[in-house]
């Protein structure tokens, strides 16, 4: 008996690799930036296509806009090496959704 073994696409990968990574600078954004906005955030990423990557911010408030910018800085650099890491072509692009 033969088993189809399952083969993640590159956005799959690349949202399990960030998901994974994710903690590690959340931890870090409060420990550069101690304050109450970054205690509470939230983020998720999802494969919305074949290219599309899919970011969700939460918050219990409104996220505040240097949480964002931080994020999104940070999420930025960091697809961009793990595109870069595997020799990918960087047409992936990265769809926000952040309340």
């Amino acid at each position: 008996m033969s088993e189809d073994k399952y083969k993640p696409t590159k956005v799959e990968w690349v949202a399990v690799s960030m998901q994974a990574w994710i903690p590690m600078l959340l931890s870090q954004m409060r420990r550069l930036h101690p304050t109450e906005e970054a205690d509470d955030v939230r983020v998720f990423f999802k494969a919305m296509d074949r290219n599309t990557l899919g970011v969700a911010v939460r918050h219990v408030k409104t996220v505040p806009k240097p949480v964002v910018e931080y994020l999104e800085q940070e999420i930025n650099r960091e697809v961009s090496e793990i595109v870069q890491h595997h020799g990918w072509e960087n047409g992936m692009k990265i769809e926000w959704d952040v309340r």
